[in-house]
């Protein structure tokens, strides 16, 4: 993830960003396109120097990425070969255990990703204004 925000509020770590429209949204004629992103806070790992009102790009650290697709892609299809593996029976036992353990994985992702805090991205660099 690659994006462009505009810097809210800055004391001392804590940098709060608020995300800028991007460029996809110029043909959209959703009126709910135009208003304003949530504000979160980001990480400055390379000590960029940031004031209010910059507009710097964000980015998720390449570890968060591979580790998010691993456990949203990886873990549904693990417990579904798990659920093969482990339930005896006839294939159709085999393949109602399968799903279930297959939509089980998936609602295990849905837990974590949407009550656990998401990692932070982090500022890539500061753009010119």
């Amino acid at each position: 993830m690659r994006d462009r925000a505009q810097i809210i509020a800055v004391d001392g770590k804590d940098i709060k960003v608020v995300p800028l429209i991007s460029d996809v949204c110029i043909n959209c004629e959703k009126s709910s396109c135009a208003k304003r992103g949530k504000s979160f806070s980001v990480s400055n790992p390379k000590n960029y120097s940031v004031k209010k009102g910059d507009v710097v790009k964000i980015s998720s650290p390449l570890f968060h990425q591979i580790l998010q697709a691993l456990f949203a892609l990886l873990l549904p299809v693990l417990c579904a070969v798990a659920g093969y593996l482990l339930v005896p029976g006839s294939e159709g036992v085999k393949a109602f255990a399968v799903t279930g353990c297959f939509f089980a994985g998936a609602a295990i992702v849905f837990v974590v990703t949407h009550f656990l805090p998401p990692f932070k991205s982090e500022i890539a660099g500061v753009l010119p204004v």
